[in-house]
């Protein structure tokens, strides 16, 4: 599948189409970097501003949530990490995961009209794929937070059919419409909602975050399989609660709520792929 050289979101382009944007002041871009991630961490130690935005268009050590590889080949993805110092106690975090989940879906729609949807905690699916991964991490002191990093990578024109251990477990954009997704454009769509989501979680006009979050959620009303704290059991996922927790209720009806976890769904009602 062919792609755009010219469309590479370069940090001039960045500035150029976001003016006075948060997440336009700094931005960092590189043809290849360890993780965006890693590399925002060290600039927020030292300092780094609100908003920085690191880009790379390939990683060579790619994270995932626990310690897992994040795989996507150059030139062919949106992989990036922003810095926020949102003045939140920590049990706020899961809230910047779930805004750039949002966005990400948001986005998504309004480039291609596919509908995305989220799994918790941390992955965009469309339909039983996965489609993007956000991997969020902090630093804090007394409880409040100094600093986050999220962390994102979206699936953009990568041809992942023929992908032995891939292609039944992952997919693009481009793959799911049949044609290359510009990323310049859609990283500026990413990038704007975020900075509109963002601001109103600041102003506490943040109500919409968990409603839509249960809306757009894959796993509400299914059973699944939560793997947390060295125990695995079977579930049904009852919601997410206002700080990003899965309520869910086992088998004999009785409700628990899971910070952090894997979660399994099980999808006995969709058709094979």
């Amino acid at each position: 599948m062919s792609y755009v050289l010219e469309d590479c979101p370069l940090p001039e382009i960045i500035r150029e189409r976001l003016p006075g944007s948060l997440f336009a002041r700094h931005v960092y871009y590189f043809p290849l970097i360890g993780s965006t991630n890693a590399y925002a961490r060290e600039l927020a130690q030292k300092g780094g501003a609100e908003g920085s935005l690191v880009i790379a268009e390939k990683q060579a050590k790619g994270q995932g949530r626990v310690g897992r590889q994040w795989h996507s080949p150059s030139h062919k993805n949106l992989l990036f990490s922003i810095i926020f110092r949102p003045p939140f106690s920590i049990e706020r975090v899961f809230s910047l995961t779930m805004l750039t989940a949002l966005s990400l879906v948001d986005a998504i729609h309004s480039m291609t009209g596919l509908k995305a949807l989220i799994k918790w905690p941390n992955d965009v699916y469309f339909k039983d794929k996965k489609m993007a991964g956000i991997l969020t991490e902090f630093s804090a002191h007394e409880k409040m937070v100094e600093y986050a990093i999220v962390g994102a990578g979206l699936n953009v024109n990568w041809n992942i059919k023929g992908k032995l251990g891939l292609n039944r477990l992952a997919t693009s954009l481009a793959q799911e419409i049949g044609h290359p997704v510009s990323r310049v454009d859609l990283l500026i769509r990413i990038l704007e909602l975020l900075e509109r989501n963002y601001r109103l979680l600041l102003k506490g006009q943040d109500s919409f975050i968990n409603k839509r979050w249960n809306e757009l959620s894959m796993v509400i009303g299914k059973e699944v399989l939560v793997d947390s704290s060295n125990e695995r059991k079977k579930a049904m996922a009852k919601r997410i609660d206002k700080n990003g927790a899965l309520v869910i209720e086992d088998e004999n009806g009785k409700e628990a709520t899971v910070v952090c976890g894997d979660l399994t769904v099980l999808f006995p009602s969709l058709p094979n792929s």
